[in-house]
C-alpha cells in the first residue's frame, strides 16, 4: 500500500484476524531457529521462548506487530484481534487441530479512497 498506491504509513490501519497464538504455537529447534534467522533485527525473546529442552513457542502476532512500526504505522493503528484459531477451534478453523479435514478462513479487505 505504502508503495503502490503512495499511503502514509501513519494513516494505514491494520487488524490482525484470528490466527494460531503463541500459546499453540510450539516448535521444535529447527522452526525456532528459522525464525531466529529471518526477525534476528527483532528482540528474539519477545518473540520466541523456550519452553523446555528442544521447545520453543513463537508469537508471530508479535512478529507482525513489530514489522508493522518498522514500516511506520502506528502503534494504536495496529489492532489485534485476540483471537486464537486453536483456543476457539470450535468457531474458527485450524489446521493445527483438524489436520487435512480443517477448512479456511477469509478475509475481506477494501481501501477507502479520500
Amino acid at each position: 500500500m505504502i508503495d503502490k498506491y503512495n499511503c502514509n504509513p501513519t494513516d494505514i490501519i491494520c487488524c490482525i484476524g484470528p490466527c494460531i497464538k503463541k500459546c499453540h504455537f510450539e516448535v521444535e529447534e529447527d522452526v525456532a531457529k528459522l525464525f531466529k534467522d529471518e526477525f534476528c533485527d527483532m528482540d528474539i525473546n519477545e518473540i520466541i521462548t523456550k519452553t523446555n529442552e528442544n521447545k520453543y513457542v513463537i508469537d508471530t502476532t508479535k512478529i507482525n506487530e513489530n514489522m508493522m512500526k518498522q514500516m511506520g504505522l502506528k502503534e494504536e493503528n495496529i489492532i489485534d484481534s485476540g483471537i486464537c484459531t486453536v483456543c476457539k477451534e470450535q468457531y474458527m478453523h485450524s489446521y493445527r487441530v483438524r489436520k487435512e479435514e480443517a477448512g479456511r478462513n477469509t478475509a475481506i479487505l477494501g481501501i477507502r479512497g479520500k
